[in-house]
């Protein structure tokens, strides 16, 4: 297997995130980025469906009961292999997906990024692929959890029966709630990385996205255009472009939770933060538990 010892000219970025923080619509504007190849959370696709993570079993029997909700009953597993994009996660182990990372990319690719959620690497850090710039990004928790709560609980119009953020499963939500996985990995990158890894935050790239966009691609040494900052509405992207789980594929299918992003051309504008006193008891305590690790990063981040 070729890898970029040998090619040291292909440019390697990771984009390390927390959830709902719009690093799906960063994706797509990368994927405009001639001559790159595209990769969507392998490791968290792994932390979810691999036979080697933590989770599988959990996440398969939640699209299988999200699939027969439909009224249709099939094979996850089977209707996943016949999805013509993507790979089959469930039997792709962490040492595959780092080697995958750190190949030489098909068609002579000159660019690879890789947009990733922290936590899917939560204690296993030895997975980094070598020869990549790490930069992350982050979101008001505020903002994160008043959307992980809609997403999470989607099409459950019955209060009584809507999950609590602090209750849901661990195969769902991992233990640190995301931040303190992300401020983690963030650590570790800077020890044994970079010592100061690019970190952007999601309002400041709503509220400026040509100015930051712009500062972000000349740190990580990809080459940039205003012509990035609008792309062609739809799953294509997905489907046809990007190296991602036939599972994730599944999952959008079923449920969509990324209807807004697909639908979109450019970046949307940034909302303000919500009032604490308009949050929920259970969105403020996650919150609370994780506001120290990014008001840490959120120090650090790229100010233009």
């Amino acid at each position: 297997m070729a890898t970029d010892k040998e090619n040291s000219d292909i440019i390697r970025v990771m984009l390390w995130s927390v959830p709902r923080s719009v690093s799906t619509s960063f994706l797509k504007c990368m994927t405009n980025v001639p001559n790159s190849q595209a990769w969507y959370e392998p490791y968290w696709m792994a932390f979810w469906f691999s036979n080697y993570g933590k989770h599988r079993s959990g996440m398969v029997s939640r699209l299988q009961d999200a699939w027969e909700a439909k009224g249709d009953h099939c094979d996850t597993a089977s209707f996943a292999s016949e999805i013509s994009g993507g790979y089959f996660a469930g039997d792709k182990s962490y040492s595959w997906i780092k080697d995958q990372l750190e190949c030489i990319p098909p068609d002579n690719k000159k660019i690879v990024f890789c947009k990733d959620i922290s936590a899917g690497l939560e204690g296993m850090h030895e997975y980094i692929p070598d020869n990549f710039r790490h930069s992350f990004l982050i979101r008001h928790p505020f903002k994160v959890f008043e959307s992980w709560e809609r997403m999470t609980n989607h099409g459950i119009e019955d209060e009584l029966k809507r999950v609590k953020i602090s209750e849901q499963p661990n195969f769902i939500l991992p233990s640190g709630l995301f931040f303190k996985e992300q401020y983690e990995l963030y650590q570790h990158v800077k020890e044994h990385y970079e010592p100061n890894p690019v970190i952007i935050d999601t309002d400041d790239l709503l509220a400026n996205p040509g100015r930051v966009l712009k500062a972000y691609y000349q740190a990580v040494g990809i080459p940039y255009s205003d012509e990035l900052l609008h792309w062609k509405p739809g799953r294509e992207c997905m489907d046809q472009q990007w190296m991602v789980a036939k599972e994730l594929i599944l999952a959008q299918t079923l449920s969509n939770p990324h209807a807004e992003t697909f639908a979109s051309s450019c970046f949307g504008k940034p909302t303000k933060v919500p009032n604490r006193d308009e949050l929920s008891d259970d969105i403020r305590h996650c919150s609370d538990v994780c506001m120290e690790y990014y008001e840490a990063m959120y120090a650090n981040r790229l100010q233009i």
